[in-house]
């Protein structure tokens, strides 16, 4: 019996997975993605203004606000919600002012500046890659189509 016939027992197949998830019977290639180091290192620096806040608070720690100002067309809810991902992640840290009504200053941490090498190789792929012939064909970042009366 073929193990793609109805009623076959499945089994799982080794060496199926580069990244097995431990005490995973079988993995698919969400399993292996999920494990895979790569993925994981694009997850946490793939969010839409990831880049952008990381290089805005590796300048100087801001506040929630001033964050906000100099990334304009960043919403405050998408903002934050960045925000909590890069403070899971251990990328920026979250200081509380005292008083309170001072509000909080983020800033990057040293293990968030330890991405400054992997954000510089990038930075220098892109633009390769950018001013490759063909490029304007390819995957490339495109502000929003304006929704502006005509």
């Amino acid at each position: 019996m073929h193990s793609d016939s109805i009623g076959a027992p499945e089994r799982p197949q080794d060496g199926t997975s580069k990244y097995p998830l431990r005490g995973a019977s079988a993995a698919n290639s969400y399993q292996e993605r999920a494990a895979c180091p790569l993925y994981t290192a694009i997850a946490v620096i793939g969010g839409r203004w990831k880049p952008m806040i990381i290089q805005r608070l590796g300048a100087r720690p801001l506040g929630f606000g001033e964050l906000q100002r100099a990334m304009p067309r960043v919403t405050a809810k998408v903002l934050r919600e960045q925000l909590r991902q890069l403070q899971a992640d251990g990328l920026v840290r979250r200081e509380p002012l005292v008083p309170a009504r001072l509000g909080v200053r983020y800033h990057v941490t040293a293990y968030g500046r330890s991405l400054h090498p992997v954000f510089t190789a990038l930075l220098r792929w892109g633009i390769r890659h950018l001013a490759r012939p063909g490029a304007e064909r390819g995957t490339m970042v495109r502000p929003p189509i304006s929704r502006a009366a005509s």
